[in-house]
């Protein structure tokens, strides 16, 4: 009855479920459009971070707070809604504080939320933090964890969520709630990591180009300092430049030695004065006018030949030394006709091959000298372009360094976004198939069960009790229990004492329980011995002295001469003669003629009873009461009995026993109305019997 009243105001439960398509296993990726091989693994792990991330605690955090901002906006307490039954509105309005409720704004989900999550704080006193780390059974994150049950269907790409609650606005929107932040979720944390590489790669490429167009800059700016336009290109002009001026130097010096040579066997075949000729004046002014055009013409044919600016002055220079030797020539021509030699040879062959060797030698000459003079400036370009040369190969090697950097976290960000795409594919296919319905009925509930298996568990429990005590309990109680505790035979039975509707029976009662162990005890009377009837106890109390008498009463009844004596009355335990009796007779004076006496003992506990009168007689009767604990001593006393006397003449009798104990020795006890027959016919398992 308890466990039928305990659950008569049993909650309802309200169950909901929806189904998500994942798209992990079938769904096309990047990755398998390319032709790469499908990873089992990976797909795997994909889809248990998304069965994780559902029940994960910032998920369901969300969903916590945003249901109850909803249930708190849109509750009312007179009338149910899509969004909370108006019984949990109440509920909620009863535990939340005034201060929280301030924080509700009807017409903002989104302000109520911020205001909520602005007042939160890490304490056990605040309410918001408290709704989801406490035990609410809609908001709490054990309950919602518990309650929410995500499941694999088959080897399919979609997922099942179940979820139940009381109240079947709250089981409809929990699930609709968590299909929107779960998903969100997911993104966030899928995302978040790939922009965050993105982000991370883009800050590197922009310090990078930065870096490179430093760089770059640096070298150009460095090239126009040093006036460089191709480094290989000058240089190997420097170097040809160099080749040229040493072939030339070879050239020049040849010629100046070969036109000195002839000078000098020339003018030893000439005379003194026409040596004299060297000290001229216009012979020395038109040769230093023909040396100063030839040095002219060869440094612009040597050094400047590719500069067009100077084709004009090179054409004028040659006229110009065309002029000069034709006045020379003129010269000489004119000095010869004047002159013959010694050998009468005629002097003008002399002087003229003489003045063609002056004038080679002297452009000669002026040719080794501006030689001479340009060394100077192609050692200067030597030193010029040895260290631009390292510094040209330094800020290419920076610049190709950081090129190098450039296209590597460029690839790296191509990567990158590569796979924020590919996330991009495979989330896109993360839909609702079933979207959460609101659920109409409840579903049944196990009151029933509950109630069963409190029946039963109760009436297992009290049969287990029973049976503890059946097992356990060592009071002598009914016949089975006795002779099993006691190892004695038992013979008969008192009832206790009588109250109620057995009050007015009692002497009746006792009378025919008299008379059953009475007629008992004369069967287990030997005939070669004296009757005489023993009755013993271990402790005093047990009615030793009641149950002596009504078999005294008995036996006289019937015609049998019957003698009763008593240690209270007749003799003393302590005196001598009891304990040196040889026989009960010797105890008082009584006559020969006794048919049966009837002997009562002092408790074995305070007395012992000689071993004689142990023997003596014809029954030992063990006195025990049905409501005693048997205990050890007791068992001790009772196997020293019968150690002393023979076993089979001690027996045992059971007073202060139960009515069903008595009965199942005398039968039925009066008084016998209709229902006392019923009861004991039941007793004795006579279920047919009409009698």
């Amino acid at each position: 009855m308890l466990a039928i009243y305990s659950t008569k105001h049993m909650g309802r439960t309200y169950n909901t479920n929806t189904t998500v398509y994942t798209g992990l296993i079938s769904g096309y990726t990047i990755e398998t459009t390319s032709g790469a091989g499908i990873n089992l693994t990976q797909q795997s792990t994909t889809l248990d971070n998304i069965l994780n991330i559902i029940t994960s605690k910032s998920t369901l955090k969300r969903v916590s707070l945003r249901l109850y901002a909803q249930n708190m906006m849109h509750g009312d307490p007179d009338h149910d809604n899509n969004y909370i039954q108006a019984s949990s509105y109440k509920a909620l309005l009863h535990i939340t504080p005034k201060e929280v409720l301030k924080l509700i704004d009807k017409k903002d989900e989104k302000k109520t939320i911020a205001n909520l999550l602005a007042y939160e704080k890490p304490n056990s006193k605040n309410f918001v933090f408290g709704l989801f780390n406490w035990n609410h059974p809609d908001y709490s994150y054990g309950s919602l964890f518990n309650k929410i049950k995500v499941n694999r269907i088959g080897s399919s790409d979609m997922i099942e969520i179940r979820f139940a609650a009381g109240d079947p606005g709250i089981a409809y929107n929990t699930l609709k709630i968590l299909n929107e932040e779960f998903i969100e979720q997911y993104q966030e944390l899928r995302f978040g990591e790939t922009n965050n590489v993105i982000k991370f790669f883009e800050e590197e490429l922009a310090k990078l180009k930065r870096k490179l167009e430093l760089s770059e800059d640096s070298l150009t700016e460095y090239n126009l300092k040093n006036r460089i336009i191709n480094y290989g290109e000058q240089t190997k002009q420097v170097a040809a430049q160099t080749s040229l001026y040493e072939q030339k130097c070879e050239e020049f010096l040849l010629e100046y030695n070969g036109a000195k040579t002839l000078i000098r066997e020339l003018e030893k075949r000439m005379d003194s004065h026409t040596r004299s000729l060297r000290n001229n004046a216009d012979f020395i002014s038109k040769m230093q006018k023909i040396t100063t055009l030839t040095s002219k013409i060869t440094d612009i044919e040597t050094f400047n030949k590719d500069n067009s600016s100077t084709e004009q002055d090179l054409k004028s220079y040659k006229n110009q030394l065309k002029k000069a030797e034709e006045d020379f020539n003129n010269f000489a021509e004119k000095y010869s006709n004047q002159r013959y030699t010694k050998e009468k040879i005629a002097s003008e062959e002399i002087l003229e091959q003489w003045f063609v060797q002056m004038l080679e030698m002297e452009k000669a000459d002026a040719k080794l000298k501006l030689m001479e003079s340009r060394k100077g400036l192609l050692d200067d370009k030597y030193v010029f372009f040895s260290p631009i040369g390292n510094t040209i190969k330094r800020k290419d090697r920076e610049i190709n360094f950081t090129e190098q950097n450039y296209m590597s976290m460029l690839n790296s960000l191509n990567v990158a976004r590569l796979r924020q795409k590919n996330l991009q594919m495979t989330s896109a296919t993360l839909r609702i198939i079933n979207p959460p319905v609101y659920p109409v009925a409840a579903e049944a509930t196990n009151r029933k069960s509950i109630v069963m298996a409190v029946f039963f568990g109760s009436i297992i429990a009290i049969l287990g009790f029973f049976l503890i005590i059946e097992l356990l309990d060592r009071t002598l109680r009914d016949k089975m229990r006795a002779e099993r505790l006691t190892s004695t035979k038992i013979i008969g039975a008192f009832p206790g004492n009588e109250i109620g509707r057995f009050r007015n029976f009692s002497k009746t009662r006792n009378q025919i329980s008299a008379r059953f162990l009475g007629n008992t005890i004369l069967a287990y009377l030997p005939e070669n011995k004296k009757k005489i009837i023993n009755l013993l106890s271990t402790e005093s109390g047990d009615g030793k002295s009641f149950i002596g008498k009504q078999l005294e009463e008995h036996w006289n009844s019937i015609g049998l001469n019957t003698k009763y004596i008593s240690w209270n009355e007749d003799f003393s335990k302590d005196s001598r003669d009891f304990l040196l009796a040889k026989s009960a007779y010797n105890l008082c004076n009584v006559a020969e003629d006794v048919d049966i006496l009837i002997v009562e003992y002092p408790p074995l506990k305070e007395c012992a009873t000689p071993k004689t009168l142990i023997n003596e007689a014809g029954l030992n009767l063990f006195i025990a009461k049905a409501n005693k604990t048997w205990k050890l001593t007791d068992q001790i006393l009772l196997n020293q009995v019968k150690q002393t006397g023979s076993e089979s003449s001690v027996l045992l009798c059971l007073n202060k026993a139960e009515n069903c104990v008595v009965e199942s020795f005398t039968g039925q006890l009066p008084p016998y109305n209709k229902l006392n027959n019923f009861l004991y016919r039941y007793s004795q398992f006579g279920l047919t019997a009409s009698e």
